[in-house]
Order: C-alpha cells, then structure tokens, then sequence
C-alpha cells in the first residue's frame, strides 16, 4: 500500500488579530480550532490566539479565571474541549512545574493542583517534555530542568 502524497500550502488571506511571530509556543486542535498560547520572541508571552480553520480567521478570545503566566517549551495536550498546560520556561533560565487546565467551551482557565504521587515527588519544573494525552490519562515524560532533579533520570508520570 502505498503511503499518500503529502504537499504544503501556505495559508493566506486570513483575517483577524494575528499572533506575533515566536518560538516555543504550543497549538493544539478542537475541532475546526486551532487554539495557540504562549511561547517567546523578546520575552515570554502569555497570550492566546484561535485560529478557525473553517473561516480562515484569527481571533483572541476574552479569557477568564486564573489565566497562567507566559510560558515556553511547555506541555500541551487537548482532552475535548479542556487543554492541559504544564511546566515551561516562564522566565529565561526559570522553569515552572505548575499545571494549568482551559476549558475552551468558556475560554475559563484555572490553575489545577493535583496530588502528589504515593511513590515519588511530584514532577519537578521543566520545559521541553513530552505531554500527551491516552485514554483518561496524561503521560509526562523527560525534558530539561534547572535544579538537582534531572528529569532525564526520573520515570515517566501519570496524570490521572
């Protein structure tokens, strides 16, 4: 079976608030959207963009509740309607470990606490890890962090 041929369009025209250029950020898909937050170009932002692949429009949705603050190179995973964002550089040379949930049906965000594990610290603050979502649970795993705990050294983690 032979694999489908794949090519690149670049998307013109669109309309709307468009996010500025940056690198780190992170964009995730619910159903026609595609929701961006974050990342960094002089500096780390915390702003949402929306895109709708279906209008070829950009948007900024009025946001509310515990709104994270900028970061880059963080998680980034979509259950439904609510986004996951953990950990990333918030700060250069600063990484949190915070876990923040969006509940993209109110454009809501609030800052989750969940409880440690009962055979480990929690995971220490990172950026670059992988994050992803199987079945009702959310896997972390590796990444870079700047104190004594080394998450390239721990086992992966479960969210449940």
């Amino acid at each position: 079976m032979a694999a489908p041929i794949l090519k690149w369009k670049r998307v013109t025209d669109t309309t709307g608030p468009q996010p500025r250029p940056r690198h780190g950020h992170r964009a995730v898909a619910i159903k026609d959207l595609m929701v961006v937050f974050g990342g960094g170009n002089e500096g780390i932002v915390d702003e949402l963009h929306v895109y709708n692949t279906a209008t070829n429009q950009w948007f900024v949705p009025p946001v509310k509740g515990d709104v994270p603050p900028g970061c880059a190179a963080y998680g980034f995973v979509v259950d439904g309607t609510r986004i996951l964002v953990f950990g990333g550089m918030v700060e250069y040379g600063k990484y949190s470990n915070e876990l923040y949930e969006l509940q993209a049906s109110r454009w809501e965000w609030k800052r989750v606490k969940p409880r440690p594990p009962r055979n480990g610290p929690p995971p220490c603050p990172r950026l670059g890890h992988s994050f992803t979502s199987i079945g009702n649970k959310v896997y972390l795993f590796g990444g870079l962090a700047n104190d004594s705990e080394d998450p390239k050294k721990q086992y992966s983690q479960i969210l449940e």
